[in-house]
């Protein structure tokens, strides 16, 4: 029963939940990866944390630079999406504006009469209603626009690492296995693709709004926008240090997924051994294991 408690779901859960307090969860992804050796416990703790963050920080520029040249070729479709989600949350940015002059200039105005007041509601109203139907149609064409800029950078990606794949050594392929290159070529350019969406448009349309938010406080109350500009660093450095405590997670997520579909794939690509050793129990006890520690993770 010994062995079968360490490889449960909890055992694993566990190991994972101390691995990360003591933040060792990027080190055991990258060594995983084969991308740095395992840290060498005779070796002293402050060089090899400086050589880590040193190659740490040389792999990701590294990456950074070569998700740049793939979205080269697609550099105008995707300034034609920013420009779409631009106009888009400018448009979203304007709408509390026409409920400000409809109660300060219109309902609270005491030099209009009853006629030029229901004049001036009709007006706002329908030009109101005007810009909420011209966001929704721009909106449709920002989503149109990015559904076709990820489907072309996915393409892409997709057709680099395939080829990568084909050339890569017969040793490291069999490691891999059939159903870890299956995972990496749907699930992980899935996930690649989206970066284009939450690390660059999102964050470009966030400060936009950012700044006609504080332009209008200004206009409105300028009490009011410093008291927003005084709260703001503080939500940045919130959200920068959540991010960082959360990616070592999602990374354990991925390599979880990827372990399980391998071993899937390898299961029904050789399901004639399976059945002739009897192995469809402890097959599907690996498999529960694997997903039920995806979940407490």
């Amino acid at each position: 029963m010994k062995p079968a408690r360490e490889h449960s779901s909890r055992h694993r859960y566990k190991r994972f939940v101390g691995d990360y307090k003591q933040r060792r969860l990027d080190a055991l992804a990258d060594a995983a990866d084969g991308r740095v050796p395992a840290a060498d416990p005779s070796a002293g703790a402050a060089p090899q944390k400086k050589e880590d963050e040193k190659q740490k920080k040389t792999t990701r520029r590294k990456y950074l630079r070569d998700y740049l040249r793939w979205l080269w070729p697609h550099r105008w479709s995707v300034a034609g999406l920013f420009l779409f989600a631009l106009i888009a949350a400018g448009l979203e940015m304007i709408e509390p504006k026409f409920m400000q002059f409809i109660i300060d200039r219109v309902l609270l105005n005491p030099d209009l009469d009853r006629s030029t007041r229901i004049w001036w509601l009709n007006l706002a109203g329908g030009t109101f209603l005007l810009v909420i139907v011209l966001q929704s149609v721009v909106n449709i064409f920002k989503n149109y626009r990015q559904r076709l800029v990820n489907t072309r950078v996915m393409l892409s990606l997709r057709r680099a690492l395939f080829d990568r794949l084909l050339h890569l050594p017969l040793p490291q392929l069999w490691e891999m296995k059939t159903g870890g290159i299956l995972s990496r070529l749907t699930g992980d350019v899935d996930t690649t693709t989206g970066l284009m969406q939450s690390a660059i448009v999102s964050p470009a349309i966030a400060v936009v709004r950012l700044i006609i938010v504080i332009a209008i406080l200004f206009t409105t109350n300028w009490r009011l926008a410093l008291t927003v500009l005084g709260i703001i660093p503080g939500a940045m450095l919130m959200s920068f240090a959540s991010a960082r405590r959360i990616r070592p997670i999602y990374r354990s997520l991925r390599q979880d997924a990827e372990q399980i579909d391998g071993r899937v794939g390898e299961t029904f690509s050789g399901i004639r051994v399976v059945r002739a050793f009897s192995r469809e129990a402890r097959e599907l006890m690996q498999y529960m294991h694997g997903r039920h520690t995806v979940v407490r993770k």
